[in-house]
């Protein structure tokens, strides 16, 4: 027979009745609250799960309110582009029906408007959102993206004061989303960023982006020089060769003919052969009234060297096309640390090209630079000069020797001064002699000839192919000839092209939008399932709970009662 304490009797009937009612509080607790469990312990597992949807639900949500705030960032975007759109189409009418011979009054009141959608332009490229310029780049600014600079100082047109970065956003599992749009242009320090405003060129005539082109065209309707013809390579120009005698001919405007002549002998690069061409054409300038223009692009001789010398180019250490650069202060470069001195190359050569193209209006001549091919050169950064204007002249650099190291432009250690011709010895348009073993003279040349004229002409090839082989023209109208296009017309092409150019730039802010919305459809399918997942594993089924409760309760009162009648029993009671 077992026998039991009557302490015993009791901690075993007070331990049941406190489990029986912790089960009875539970589901109370379940009924009370919806919930399945209110701690982890009371359902490991599901508790668990929970806290993992809960968290992804959590991060569902973050993405949701970044793309609500990237979606109003490229909703103003599409405002502003369309805006912009609007600007150049009626720009383009304007341009379109501008007259030679209508009355001043008109032509000053066509100018004005030119004038106002201009300025309209510049307002919408300075659009500040959301605390920081809208076309800016990656650091969003809230100076202006766009400055209307003094030609005194820049190039006709603006200097762009953005980074041309990217803003990004993750809209799902390795995948990012551009929010912001660039706008493009060139800087102070001479880089060339595309964007919005800013386009690759299609001809070497070719603004630099669209509010060069605004002042080119308000500056021809006001002297009349967009009424002048002009024809152009496409930029960058194949191989070409040396023309033959009665290859290419004129065709004036009245149907007279003039015959260009046999090259000069020589010209082993396209370069040169085009440089030969163009010497030709100007050969016959006087019977034809066609020049052939060509540019000049300088890179220099040697890398910068930033550190061999004083950390100042003196006032009249350089001088271009015989106008003072003036003095440029350089930070120091150290030489035991290699990025160190990167960073410092890099930011005084932008100083550098920054001081040449404060003078740009005066040299014409624009600086840029560009990385060297060796890495491991801790100067990697050379420079670029570039004409601003297709107008065939040499580029003169006039250096010392201290301003040779720190530029890297001319031909060795000075005083030397040293001409950069775009043509070759025997252009009739550059008489000057080679200058001296100068290798650049010919690679100065961009291999891109432009021809002008007052009057409209036709350039006749005498056999297919001779116009690409020759000048990189290729026939555009009528049998093997090539129209000219008068200066106007071309400006009216590229406010077409930049017509075309916004059209893709509103789609491509059109469909990161529908990407966006995409997005957000998804993630609210995702939060939704978690959000269904989490309900499974917490909330109750109040029926059941309700149902085991009061089970849990008759238990409770049974266990208690039959526990009370017990325990007032005597030992007597119990035997018998």
């Amino acid at each position: 027979m077992i026998r039991t304490t009557k302490n015993h009797f009791y901690m075993s009937v007070d331990s049941n009745l406190s489990r029986l009612a912790e089960e009875r509080n539970r589901y109370l607790q379940q009924i009370s609250t919806g919930k399945n469990f209110s701690r982890i312990s009371e359902a490991p597992v599901s508790a668990t799960a929970v806290l993992t949807y809960k968290s992804e639900d959590v991060k569902i949500s973050q993405l949701g309110r970044n793309m609500v705030q990237g979606d109003n960032q490229l909703a103003v975007a599409g405002t502003v582009s369309d805006q912009a759109h609007s600007v150049l189409f009626d720009a383009k009418g304007v341009m379109t029906a501008w007259p030679s011979t209508q009355d001043s009054a008109m032509q000053q009141t066509m100018i004005q408007e030119i004038r106002q959608f201009e300025d309209r332009l510049y307002g919408l490229a300075n659009t500040i959102n959301n605390g920081g310029s809208l076309f800016s780049g990656y650091q969003r600014r809230e100076i202006e993206t766009y400055s209307k600079i003094s030609t005194t100082n820049f190039h006709v047109g603006a200097v762009y004061n953005g980074d041309g970065g990217n803003i990004s956003m993750e809209v799902g599992i390795l995948q990012t989303l551009q929010l912001n749009v660039v706008g493009g242009g060139s800087t102070l320090d001479g880089r060339k960023i595309e964007g919005f405003f800013s386009k690759e060129k299609s001809q070497d005539g070719d603004s630099r982006d669209i509010f060069e082109l605004f002042s080119r065209m308000i500056a021809g309707m006001e002297d009349g020089s967009n009424a002048l013809s002009r024809t152009s390579t496409k930029h960058p120009v194949p191989m070409v060769r040396n023309l033959a005698a009665g290859e290419l001919v004129f065709v004036a405007d009245d149907g007279s003919e003039t015959a260009i002549p046999a090259s000069y002998v020589g010209g082993a690069t396209s370069s040169e052969c085009i440089a030969n061409n163009a010497g030709n054409i100007n050969d016959v300038a006087a019977a034809s009234g066609v020049t052939a223009l060509l540019r000049a692009e300088v890179s220099g001789v040697a890398v910068p060297d930033f550190s061999v010398v004083s950390t100042t180019l003196a006032a009249g250490d350089l001088e271009i096309n015989g106008v003072e650069i003036g003095a440029v202060d350089f930070v120091a470069v150290p030489a035991e640390t290699s990025e160190v001195a990167s960073n410092a190359a890099l930011s005084n050569i932008r100083a550098l090209a920054s001081a040449i193209n404060r003078e740009s209006d005066e040299t014409g001549v624009w600086a840029t630079y560009e990385p060297e091919n060796d890495d491991s050169h801790p100067y990697n950064y050379s420079l670029v000069l570039t004409s601003t204007e297709a107008d065939g002249q040499a580029i003169s650099i006039d250096v010392t020797s201290a301003a040779y190291l720190q530029t890297g432009l001319g031909t060795g250690p000075g005083p030397s001064i040293t001409d950069y011709h775009p043509g070759v010895n025997g252009d009739s348009n550059n008489s000057a002699a080679a200058a001296g073993t100068n290798v650049t003279i010919y690679n100065s040349n961009n291999g891109a000839v432009t021809l002008v004229s007052d009057e409209e002409f036709v350039l006749r090839e005498s056999s297919a192919g001779i116009l690409q082989e020759t000048l990189g023209l290729s026939v555009n109208e009528g049998l093997n000839s090539h129209k000219s296009e008068d200066i106007l017309d071309q400006q009216v092409s590229q406010l077409k092209a930049y017509l075309t150019h916004f059209t893709a730039e509103r789609a491509s802010i059109a469909a990161r939008r529908n990407h966006i919305e995409a997005s957000q459809e998804s993630l609210d399918v995702r939060s939704q399932n978690l959000k269904d997942a989490i309900d499974s594993l917490e909330s109750v089924n109040m029926e059941e709970a309700i149902m085991k409760y009061y089970a849990a309760q008759n238990h409770y009162e049974a266990t208690l009662a039959s526990s009370s009648r017990i325990m007032t029993s005597s030992i007597l009671d119990y035997l018998r």
